[in-house]
């Protein structure tokens, strides 16, 4: 695996373009940027309901990194040209998104669990000094 990694990394700077978006142009309709956009505003008023409709706040906040994840793509993709760029840039893309999601899934996991342990931990307080003040006095 890191013999093709490095065989990617050696051929992207290697390459006579180094830093361009390739040999030939890809200019795209104008009609594909407003449909890129339509998604965009779907998706923004998909995360809008989201939060309005009540959703657990686990499930919520799921919905909203999916959404999140897929209008970022959308962004890179379409508006940076990423989709017609070296396939090493879209592998490293990939790759940060997928230490995104792992972290934001380990926080998930802390954040989930935190009640197990301590019930005066379940949830979060807009008053943390009472918590406190209850703890000195045990």
């Amino acid at each position: 695996m890191f013999q093709k990694l490095r065989s990617l990394v050696l051929k992207s700077a290697a390459a006579p373009h180094a830093g361009a978006h390739g040999d030939e142009p890809h200019v795209l309709p104008l009609s594909t940027y407003f449909a890129v956009f339509g998604a965009l505003l779907v998706l923004t008023v998909l995360t809008v309901v989201v939060s309005v409709i009540g959703l657990p706040q686990p499930t919520a906040i799921i919905v909203a990194m999916i959404v999140a994840i897929a209008k970022a793509s959308l962004v890179v993709l379409w508006f940076m040209h990423l989709k017609f760029d070296d396939k090493f840039y879209s592998l490293i893309f990939v790759i940060s998104i997928f230490f995104v999601v792992l972290f934001f899934a380990f926080t998930s996991l802390d954040v989930l669990s935190r009640g197990q342990v301590n019930q005066e931990e379940s949830s979060f307080s807009h008053d943390g000094l009472h918590l406190r003040q209850e703890f000195m006095k045990k």
